[in-house]
């Protein structure tokens, strides 16, 4: 239990005053032995039992009386967070609101996790109050002071967003703020419905977090509010592919929006297999077709949609009827006319480049006629022309100065480039010293006796990524025979390093655009890249999709707070490193959406436009994928910290914190009431 009043509990000492009393009323007399006195109290011991105990229960009664007095004016709290509060008003109180899109999940009455925690933080948060008033906010981590309870409510912090949650990077904001302006005690409530995705529990900044908040010297107390009850069935829908395509039969060509998509069922309850409509808008253009939802999921795979001869691009959007979570009952999507695949390649040897050429011309979708590959020799350097190329595989000695300045304006723009160790080192020739960017091949070595394996690659990102299923790339089974050795003056991301610890593929960063360097030959006798050719193919696509989204007119994007972090979606794989960083959301214009504040659209569903640029931007899959953080994982983020944690289910109206003291008023008149019935005197028995 806490107060409000604690400093009246000092006053608790009175409840003995009655006892004090009675012991000095027993003091004021002596006692003189007189024999007739004598004689009636011995007679009066037959009743002397029972009057004991009635002048005990008086005694308790009167202490009863005062101890009830003392705690009503001291305003008691109680809910489901006892002990919460700590007996004392905080100096400042900080809020982390979960936003994220599966916090309007609605459970009773039709209300949503958000607007419960909201209602239920509000109140809470009013009874118990605070000098200084601070929100995280946990869609763009940004700290924001407020000078009024209401005004934090009503701010931006507490409304929806289409942007997971970033709770660790959101409680480091708040010890970064604790660290410089060094409040006294402070409370720190988060309100969540414990998606593991918004908690990135495996994240090595809770160890960090931890030491930082017990490290401060004054008291912080974490308060959890958290939602993780699902009630009923939601479906949930995303675009995985939307693109123009052209059919021609040679007389007249058809203009088609080829779209895929998904449906997911999640919730405590999961109705048979059935059809479920699915409302489909291209342009302000509204029509309905009908998916068939089998095992809680369905999938519509390259549907075709004819368009008007003159429509290149546009925006649509897939809806959902409502249920338990209107936020993921819509999809916004983006198409252009598909950039072409322009690679250009670079090579002193023609056979040791043939596999790449092999692996850039065939399509993604098993089609060869898509691509565009132009071969150079290095004597040829002067006609190298990088405008609409979405890949640049260079096989030759590092470039000189006056080509370095073009592949980095090509890099500037958002275009990807992958480096081959010349055919020279092989022949132990050096690299004369040239270097790009402060890289430069160092030497070769050979070891076709004992070929290298591949023991270590990311997985997790960028071009080695493992697929959408989950399935890594079979990187284990390639055997190099032979590879070059780097030298950087800078720090370089290794995506795959060999078994004796040197560089397979690594990256440079780069602020757009993607540069790497593959120390090993594509020639079969020098490794079974080619052999095996899995890997090889799916590099080279992938190098060419993320080359392909700087071309487009059209991008899809995750809600993000940071540009550099939004990616492309899950469909073409590519990850957020690799995805060209958009500007200011000042400069865009919404085509589509709810009406938001436009320093939020990054992180609010719709489709915006910039310049010749427009993008859809919508919730990542991990807000489609309903999993909370275990009971055990989430005590052991918050290890060593003062932290309490009440379960709240939405629609339920009653309050987490409320006041007490009128039970304590009942109780004392209570007491006084028995106090005086024991008090009473006997009735006289006629004799």
């Amino acid at each position: 239990m806490s107060f409000l009043q604690p400093f009246l509990l000092w006053a608790l000492p009175l409840i003995s005053l009655p006892i004090i009393i009675h012991l000095i009323n027993q003091w004021r007399y002596q006692t003189k032995q007189w024999a007739a006195m004598m004689f009636l109290l011995q007679a009066n011991r037959m009743n002397r039992g029972f009057a004991k105990i009635r002048q005990w229960l008086i005694l308790a009664m009167r202490t009863l009386a005062i101890l009830g007095l003392i705690v009503a004016i001291s305003r008691p709290l109680a809910s489901g967070l006892w002990s919460m509060i700590g007996g004392a008003k905080s100096d400042t109180t900080i809020v982390l609101m979960d936003r994220s899109p599966s916090m309007l999940w609605k459970g009773d009455a039709g209300e949503s996790k958000l607007d419960a925690g909201k209602r239920q933080l509000n109140d809470a948060l009013k009874t118990l109050g605070a000098d200084h008033w601070v929100s995280v906010n946990a869609a763009t981590t940004e700290a924001s002071e407020f000078k009024s309870l209401e005004t934090l409510v009503d701010s931006s912090a507490f409304s929806s967003s289409g942007s997971s949650a970033q709770i660790s990077t959101a409680l480091q904001r708040s010890l970064e703020y604790l660290q410089l302006n060094k409040p006294g005690a402070a409370d720190i409530w988060i309100c969540s419905d414990l998606q593991s995705s918004d908690w990135n529990a495996d994240s090595g900044e809770w160890s960090l977090l931890r030491t930082g908040f017990t490290g401060l010297p004054q008291s912080i107390r974490f308060h959890l509010l958290a939602y993780p009850d699902l009630s009923g069935e939601n479906l949930s829908i995303r675009v995985n592919d939307a693109h123009r395509d052209t059919v021609s039969d040679g007389v007249q060509s058809q203009n088609f929006l080829v779209l895929s998509l998904q449906i997911f069922a999640s919730g405590s309850t999961t109705q048979p297999n059935r059809k479920v409509p699915v409302q489909l808008e291209i342009e302000g253009v509204r029509s309905e077709m009908s998916v068939e939802l089998s095992g809680g999921a369905a999938e519509l795979r390259e549907h075709r949609i004819p368009l008007p001869a003159k429509v290149e691009s546009g925006w649509g959007k897939v809806s959902l009827p409502a249920d338990m979570n209107n936020a993921d009952n819509d999809f916004y999507f983006v198409f252009d006319k598909p950039p072409v695949r322009r690679v250009v390649v670079v090579a002193d040897d023609p056979t040791a480049v043939r596999p790449l050429q092999i692996a850039a011309r065939i399509a993604s979708d098993g089609s060869s006629n898509k691509s565009q590959i132009e071969l150079l020799a290095p004597a040829q350097l002067s006609s190298l022309e990088l405008d609409g190329a979405a890949l640049l595989i260079w096989q030759a000695e590092l470039p000189d100065s006056t080509t370095a300045a073009g592949i980095d304006n090509y890099l500037n723009a958002g275009g990807q480039v992958v480096f081959f160790p010349p055919s020279s080192l092989q022949k132990g020739n050096s690299s004369g010293g040239k270097n790009y960017r402060g890289i430069e091949w160092t030497g070769w070595s050979a070891h076709e006796d004992t070929p290298m394996l591949v023991t270590n690659w990311r997985g997790d990102q960028d071009l080695l990524a493992a697929t959408k299923s989950g399935a890594g790339l079979p990187l284990g089974q390639i055997e190099i025979r032979g590879h070059a050795t780097l030298k950087s003056d800078q720090p370089m991301t290794q995506l795959a390093t060999l078994n004796g610890g040197d560089s397979l593929i690594a990256r440079l960063p780069t602020s757009k655009g993607g540069l790497y360097f593959c120390t090993a030959s594509t020639e079969g006798k020098q490794s079974t890249l080619a052999e095996n050719g899995i890997v090889l193919f799916v590099v080279v696509q992938r190098a060419i999709e993320q080359g392909q989204a700087a071309l487009r007119g059209a991008l899809m994007r995750t809600a993000a707070a940071d540009p550099s972090r939004a990616q492309l979606d899950e469909a073409t794989e590519s990850k957020a490193e690799t995805t060209p960083a958009t500007p200011s959301t000042n400069n865009w214009q919404q085509v589509a959406g709810n009406e938001s504040l436009s320093s939020e659209y990054e992180c609010q569903p719709g489709v915006y436009k910039q310049d010749n640029l427009m993008f859809a931007v919508n919730r990542p899959l991990t807000e489609d994928q309903y999993t909370t953080i275990a009971d055990e994982k989430l005590e052991s983020l918050f290890a060593g910290l003062q932290m309490d944690r009440v379960d709240q289910k939405a629609g339920r109206f009653g309050g987490i914190v409320r006041e007490i003291w009128r039970q304590f008023l009942i109780l004392m008149v209570a007491a006084l009431i028995f106090e005086a019935a024991l008090c009473l005197p006997k009735k006289l028995v006629k004799a």
